[in-house]
């Protein structure tokens, strides 16, 4: 007798066809997927940042990030320096975080405004290591002596002038002698300040004034994207280590 023979068994070329066909169909869902989410996928983002060009986002972001610590944990070193210090140390702890947070805020908001057409704006942000540094100082004057506190307010007086002068362009040949007539006065309220506080603040009182230096000779030379960045990124940081200054000259007037 014949054996029937077994029945053949299906094709596969269906399956083979489906698989290329489900690829296809993935591989153009996943290709529209950054045109549908925004630029790499920061919908979420307002579009004034997405739209940024790529060079001048980490500037925003790190000057943005300084301006929400100034105003967020700021308070809080407000409400510190009053409850263990008193009023006085209060008061300068605000306008060293007002002055800090409007500062970094400015320029976060000019790197998002690149077509701004220079004004005084951009003269504030030019000098923002000097105003910085002077407010980052005032909370220390009611630690110093008469002579520190007088070359700051010489200091003070120095970067405003070289503010005025900048503005105007008949004076701008007073700027440069200006600058450095404020940096010189400055470092020697630090000298004066070395002799007087402790030790954990004089270490964020210097590292600080390296921050602002390294950001003014960053400024000076000038250029690169990556030098930009790091100018911005050095200001924030010592507008941090202001902060923790005033918070241990708190904590050692208790």
């Amino acid at each position: 007798m014949h054996q029937a023979a077994p029945p053949p068994r299906p094709s596969a070329t269906p399956r083979s066809d489906a698989a290329p066909a489900a690829s296809t169909l993935t591989a153009a869902a996943w290709n529209r997927r950054p045109a549908s989410r925004g630029l790499r996928g920061l919908a979420h983002w307002p579009h004034w940042l997405r739209t940024l060009p790529e060079p001048a986002r980490p500037a925003v972001l790190t000057r943005l990030f300084g301006a929400l610590f100034m105003a967020l944990p700021g308070l809080a070193l407000v409400l510190f320096a009053a409850s263990h210090d008193g009023i006085a140390l209060a008061s300068a702890a605000l306008l060293l975080a007002s002055v800090h947070g409007l500062l970094h805020a400015q320029s976060a908001w000019l790197l998002a405004r690149p077509d701004t057409t220079p004004g005084w704006r951009h003269t504030l942000d030019d000098h923002a290591p000097g105003l910085l540094a002077c407010s980052a100082l005032l909370p220390l004057a009611l630690r110093a002596s008469v002579l520190a506190n007088t070359l700051l307010c010489a200091a003070a007086v120095a970067v405003l002038a070289a503010i005025i002068t900048t503005v105007r362009p008949t004076q701008r040949r007073w700027r440069r002698p200006l600058q450095v007539a404020a940096a010189a006065l400055l470092l020697m309220v630090l000298v004066l300040h070395a002799l007087a506080l402790p030790w954990p603040v004089l270490a964020s009182v210097l590292l600080a004034a390296l921050c602002l230096a390294g950001s003014t000779a960053v400024q000076m030379r000038g250029g690169t994207d990556d030098g930009n960045i790091l100018r911005h990124t050095l200001l924030v940081v010592a507008s941090l280590c202001a902060t923790v200054a005033v918070a241990a000259l708190a904590s050692a007037g208790r």
